[in-house]
């Protein structure tokens, strides 16, 4: 059975007498690499605020491995890293002694570790340099180190890809995979590069206007269970008559036919078709993004 690392239960924000965030409800468990995404404005931050204890809740709770930010706030933050919007550093200190500041504040933080954690975030070259000649995304990196001195049970990251290269990208993103499944670190990621989401998290929660409005995992939640296909043939217009018989869904892109139809009924579809001469020159499945389906999702619910 998974084992539940942080758990938000109908939190609610209020600011004056407006509700920014409303009943937000989530687990994220050991090992996972949680994705939580919506569009500006929609409550992504102020959530990761009150997850970490940086803004009080109105109403609901917030448990870090069974301990509640409302009522044991120490012992819950203090299994929380953190890093929301931009990690501030001592640009006139060099990184390592950045760390070693931040190691004095919370015990049992050997120098050891703070090695461990240099090598794991690949500053092992630049970390006696001062903050001031690194690049933002070196800074980032020193940020998640910093996140990790303390081997927290839950990391939690506002945009940690932010200024980095390709090549950054993706070290952070093997690295963050890997620490889930190695050390059973649960991982909450928020993001606007929908593509990396998709490669670095096991499951996403979307939030538009202060409401959770799905969550599944990110294979689930692009397939969404229905199968949809790209059908080349001619004439096209007699082609569009007989889908619109069957009654399937369909789109016409660039002359061809996107169609959402089971896999099953594809032979007998092109059956059909070729029996009320319409030549078929190919079929084939066609993927959606993560991007794909989150700008659909927002959009459903932008028109509701």
């Amino acid at each position: 059975m998974e084992k539940v690392a942080i758990k938000l239960s109908n939190v609610c924000k209020d600011i004056g007498s407006k509700q920014i965030i409303k009943d937000v409800s989530f687990e994220v468990y050991e090992g996972e690499v949680f994705g939580f995404l919506g569009p500006n404005g929609a409550g992504k931050t102020t959530t990761i605020r009150m997850m970490v204890g940086l803004m009080s809740i109105t109403s609901g709770d917030i448990q870090v491995s069974g301990a509640s930010i409302k009522t044991n706030y120490e012992k819950a933050v203090g299994q929380v890293g953190a890093i929301v919007e931009n990690p501030e550093m001592y640009k006139f200190l060099t990184g390592y002694q950045n760390l070693m500041q931040y190691a004095r504040m919370v015990p049992g933080v050997a120098k050891q570790r703070i090695e461990d954690v240099v090598n794991l975030v690949g500053l092992n070259g630049r970390i006696h340099e001062k903050v001031k000649t690194y690049s933002l995304g070196m800074r980032q990196r020193l940020g998640i180190a910093q996140a990790l001195l303390h081997k927290p049970k839950v990391l939690i990251l506002d945009e940690p890809t932010n200024g980095l290269d390709p090549a950054g990208i993706r070290e952070i993103r093997d690295y963050l995979r890997g620490l889930a499944k190695e050390e059973g670190m649960a991982i909450v990621v928020s993001s606007h590069l929908l593509s990396e989401m998709e490669l670095m998290c096991d499951r996403v929660g979307i939030i538009q206007k202060g409401e959770l409005i799905d969550i599944q995992t990110i294979r689930d939640f692009i397939q969404d269970g229905k199968s949809f296909y790209q059908l080349d043939c001619v004439p096209l217009e007699k082609a569009i008559e007989h889908v619109i018989q069957k009654e399937f869904t369909y789109t016409v892109v660039d002359e061809k036919i996107h169609m959402e139809i089971d896999r099953t009924e594809i032979p007998e579809l092109i059956k059909s078709l070729v029996g009320i001469n319409v030549d078929v020159y190919g079929i084939k499945e066609m993927t959606k993004s993560l991007e794909d389906k989150f700008l659909e999702k927002t959009s459903e619910e932008r028109g509701a």
